[in-house]
């Protein structure tokens, strides 16, 4: 008689999908550094006003579309989910980050402009908002880390390659 030990002590087998998961979760794990960097960067620009914004010129080529897009990108399922998972970020800031997002998502596309980002209610609402989760998460900085950032002259020449992304 053979006695499965594995249905005797409730032990499930490791299905193939089980194992697919763990190999992602294993591979965005390496990637850890480089998302946290990402999401408190993207927070980090929307505490810029257009002064600032501007100084990002050659890191960010055009901070504007930068600024959607680079929040765009920190709230990817892996970037954000392995953040969290991993404790980079604690968890009792999720939903917070993702009210954060909404907002941003939610800004009349007719003041994604430069003439409304110092004055308008809304960007400064956002503004606020962005200083006061940083400071939440532990971040005291408001330095845009470039550590990963290839950054480019004006001809397009690369004048410093950014790092890998482990």
């Amino acid at each position: 008689m053979k006695v499965n030990f594995k249905s005797i002590f409730g032990i499930k087998a490791f299905s193939s999908d089980n194992s697919k998961l763990v190999k992602e979760e294993l591979v965005s794990d390496r990637y850890i550094n480089y998302y946290y960097t990402n999401i408190v960067n993207s927070i980090i620009l929307y505490t810029y006003d257009t002064k600032e914004l501007e100084k990002m010129t050659p890191i960010l080529i055009d901070p504007l579309t930068e600024l959607y897009e680079e929040l765009e990108q920190a709230f990817t399922p892996v970037c954000f989910e392995t953040v969290f998972r991993l404790k980079l970020i604690e968890n009792t800031f999720k939903v917070e980050l993702l009210k954060f997002k909404q907002e941003v998502d939610d800004i009349p596309t007719e003041i994604w402009d430069w003439e409304f980002i110092d004055d308008h209610e809304s960007w400064k609402k956002i503004r606020n908002h962005a200083n006061e989760l940083l400071n939440k998460i532990g971040v005291t900085s408001r330095i845009y880390n470039d550590r990963y950032t290839t950054i480019f002259d004006s001809e397009g020449n690369i004048i410093r390659k950014g790092g890998n992304y482990n």
